[in-house]
């Protein structure tokens, strides 16, 4: 499969091919009409050209390489002054020889015949120079662009990298609880464990992973965490406004639910009431999680996780997101929306 480059090249190579048609074209379309025999006319035209695509070609991809941009520049003007030189006078003898029959004067080595042949191959040369400074800026910023998206990406991977042993050490610690008190139940929490990592192994990595398969994983976990806690929490999941095939980044919707749990139920009290909303609107998914909260400490920012969430969503989304929280007397609420594609 063709490099990002190669592709890069051969469009460059397929715009120039086009113009230099277009301009050959329209040369000749004058041309012909110039000249009484219209096969002078086509040769007129047919020896400038590929005395210009010498001219051009020769700076761009010879003359300035070479020596200009290897800091040669002695050289560069050097040899650039003998090739335009050369070439005139190729073209000059070319023109001679085919078009002196009907132009005694004029193609016969004279001043004029002279000035108009290297003006004409001059300027081709000049624009041969301007070729390859576009081209290189055009390299350039390809260039500036992948590595632009090599550091999003490794930004990305480390912010998603830094979501799993946050996670996990809020598990082993709801493991190492179960164990302490003896409970039954820890060999089923360390079984609903080797899911989520399962996850983490074959799903976290990937740029995009279906909505389904985060909210198995966002159920796994809400049921691991209802397992430590003396009395279950009344946890309401309404996701049936969402397009279940809908295709999301990973892990970004698991910090506002282990926010509810770390930061925002009381594991020890009967009554824990909390909501979590799914839905699909305007190109958006909308996920809002509501949940009870008491006296001790609740922050209204987020801890690390929605500290890294904020910054994995400017990655991949600039300013078209919304991550806010609120904290009223009894009830913690959060909302994000980012948009989505099938």
């Amino acid at each position: 499969m063709p490099t990002i480059e190669e592709m890069l090249r051969k469009k460059l190579l397929r715009i120039q091919a086009a113009v230099w048609v277009l301009f050959y074209i329209f040369l000749l379309l004058y041309a012909v009409q110039k000249w009484e025999n219209p096969i002078y006319g086509f040769w007129s035209v047919t020896i400038a050209i590929v005395t210009y695509l010498i001219a051009v070609y020769g700076n761009a991809a010879w003359l300035i390489p070479r020596y200009y941009q290897a800091n040669r520049r002695p050289l560069y003007f050097i040899f650039s002054a003998l090739f335009v030189a050369i070439l005139v006078a190729v073209r000059m003898y070319a023109e001679n020889q085919v078009l002196l029959p009907l132009h005694l004067t004029f193609y016969n080595w004279t001043l004029p015949h002279f000035s108009f042949v290297f003006i004409t191959n001059f300027l081709a040369f000049v624009f041969g120079a301007l070729l390859r400074i576009t081209i290189d800026y055009v390299y350039l910023l390809r260039k500036q662009e992948e590595m632009r998206n090599q550091q999003l990406a490794s930004e990305l991977n480390l912010l998603k990298a830094q979501v799993q042993p946050h996670f996990l050490f809020n598990t082993l610690n709801n493991i190492y609880y179960l164990a302490y008190t003896k409970n039954e139940r820890t060999a089923e929490v360390v079984a609903r464990l080797s899911d989520i990592m399962r996850y983490f192994v074959d799903e976290a990595p990937k740029e995009r992973v279906p909505l389904l398969t985060e909210i198995d994983f966002l159920e796994n976990y809400i049921e691991l965490e209802q397992i430590r806690m003396l009395h279950k929490a009344a946890v309401i999941f309404d996701r049936n406004s969402t397009n279940d095939a809908l295709i999301i980044p990973p892990m970004l919707l698991i910090p506002l639910v282990e926010n509810i749990f770390k930061h925002g139920v009381d594991k020890s009290v009967e009554q824990n009431d909390v909501v979590i909303t799914l839905e699909q609107q305007d190109g958006y998914l909308h996920f809002t999680t509501k949940n009870s909260h008491y006296d001790h400490e609740c922050r209204s920012k987020g801890g690390v996780g929605l500290t890294n969430l904020r910054k994995r969503l400017t990655l991949l989304y600039g300013n078209d997101f919304t991550l806010n929280t609120e904290k009223t007397a009894h009830c913690f609420t959060a909302t994000l929306k980012f948009p989505v594609a099938l």
